[in-house]
């Protein structure tokens, strides 16, 4: 059965609230109740919650029946339809505002405020849907820009917004870090896929936090392997040791975690700092990626590191050296390149962290 639609009747002529009453409940509405004065008209509102309030324009009391709607339609939403006698353009005007209620000019016939009223309730469920619509796809925009973000830096986010397109930027100086986990094999093979996949998202997503901190970028994670870099979309002339205060950070972490897991995670890491190329690629699923010398020597500095180390390039450790004390592993031959030297980072040389976040 349909539930009858609540009106609530403001008006200050007893005699034609009455008769008004007797037309809403012939046409088949509940009248909830009917009131002389605006401020009554708010109360009854709030309790009685109506679908509709037909309102005149002049009613007793401190508030006029625009004053009211006003007020009412601050709080609640409920469309308000006017009757007034008065067919000034000023109060014409006024009344305008409570749309999508509108106005109905006294005296009126049965069939007109059955109109006005059906006319009312139905541009005022448009409007809610609309409404619902408009905060639905304002969230969903939230949510795509959440997401987006796990997979673009900010800056290029922008920049692809604002141009549809983003250009390719050279980078005199940035470092990379490449991790991965000693024996991953062996954990896939001990884990079953679920849990593996929970272990590395909690991994990680520990690490994104770590790195947030200290203001680097993530740019990729692919199985165990993870990628950041820092000096990308901030002038940061101590991008090196940035980065391996994090990488410290994320081994701390992890030996801390080895002494309740069942898997013992061995992390590998290795940096190096120089110049890149950096650029979107993709035109629907879009990847932010870095190309150039410097980043395939990082790769393999983490190749030629071992668990719970740090393998950093000769580059990178003329960036550091006053900061932490490093061992010297002697040279590694880079395909193109000869050969470079490789340290592994130690103790900082300082007992302090050294404040590197702001």
């Amino acid at each position: 059965m349909k539930k009858k639609v609540k009106i609530l009747v403001v008006e200050d002529e007893y005699i034609i609230a009455i008769d008004i009453k007797k037309i809403l409940e012939k046409l088949g509405y509940e009248v909830t109740s009917f009131v002389g004065k605006g401020e009554e008209a708010i109360k009854r509102a709030e309790v009685e919650k109506p679908n509709l309030i037909l309102m005149d324009i002049m009613l007793n009391g401190h508030l006029n029946g625009i004053q009211t709607a006003e007020l009412i339609k601050e709080k609640f939403e409920i469309p308000v339809i006017f009757l007034t006698a008065l067919v000034d353009e000023e109060t014409l005007q006024k009344a305008k505002i409570t749309e999508p209620g509108g106005y109905l000019l006294k005296p009126f016939e049965e069939k007109g405020l059955h109109s006005a009223i059906e006319l009312s309730l139905y541009k005022f469920k448009i409007e809610r849907q609309l409404k619902e619509k408009t905060r639905e796809l304002e969230e969903e925009k939230i949510n795509n820009d959440r997401l987006l973000r796990h997979i673009l830096p900010a800056d290029v986010i922008y920049e692809l917004k604002m141009n549809g397109t983003v250009d390719p930027k050279h980078y005199e100086s940035i470092s990379i870090l490449f991790t991965d986990f000693e024996g991953f094999r062996q954990i896939t093979n001990l884990l079953p896929p679920a849990e593996l996949v929970e272990e590395l998202n909690e991994i990680f997503s520990r690490f994104d936090s770590i790195i947030e901190r200290y203001r680097l970028e993530k740019l990729k994670s692919i199985g165990d392997t993870y990628m950041i870099c820092g000096g990308l979309f901030e002038e940061q002339n101590n991008h090196a040791v940035r980065i391996i205060y994090a990488a410290k950070e994320m081994l701390s972490y992890l030996e801390e975690k080895n002494k309740t897991s069942m898997v013992k995670w061995r992390l590998k890491a290795g940096v190096n700092s120089g110049p890149v190329v950096a650029g979107v690629v993709g035109t629907n699923n879009f990847t932010y990626d870095i190309w150039g010398d410097a980043v395939n020597i990082a790769s393999r500095m983490e190749n030629s590191s071992k668990g719970g180390e740090i393998n950093i390039s000769g580059g990178t450790y003329f960036l550091v050296k006053d900061f932490f004390n490093c061992e010297y592993r002697g040279k590694l031959s880079v395909k193109g390149k000869g050969e470079t030297d490789m340290y592994f980072v130690k103790e900082a040389k300082i007992k302090e962290r050294m404040d590197v976040i702001n």
